[in-house]
């Protein structure tokens, strides 16, 4: 009767610590981008805090993002995706290199990401 007990109350600790694990701060940067880069801006959004959406509007925001995957395209797409973050509590912040497959300069963007409601949510840099 112990041993039921005992592998209930394992199974039960084993799923609430799982339950709680988010994606991490360098996955939700990577699937931003990858996601710009298929022309999926709304589940690129996904990715962004409210806070920007306050900041910039729906209408700004939707822009931006369609001009950065126009421009994803014009480079041939993207060849990697490297987020150099640290995370500190809550925030995580560094930078991320996108190269490109074509012609276009590597981009280097500062990046700072909060964690809201249990998810990893990219911000402004401010």
């Amino acid at each position: 009767m112990s041993r039921i007990i005992f592998r209930a109350f394992c199974t039960i600790a084993i799923a609430a610590s799982l339950s709680g694990c988010g994606t991490s701060p360098n996955s939700t940067v990577k699937d931003f981008y990858a996601n710009l880069e298929k022309g999926e801006i709304t589940e690129a959004k996904k990715s962004l805090s409210p806070q920007l959406y306050n900041f910039l509007g729906e209408q700004k925001l939707t822009a931006a993002l369609a001009e950065e995957t126009d421009r994803i395209g014009k480079c041939g797409g993207i060849k990697s995706i490297t987020p150099e973050l640290e995370t500190r509590g809550e925030t995580a912040v560094g930078k991320t290199t996108v190269e490109y497959k074509g012609d276009c300069k590597t981009k280097v963007e500062k990046t700072k990401l909060v964690k809201e409601d249990g998810s990893w949510k990219i911000t402004g840099n401010k």
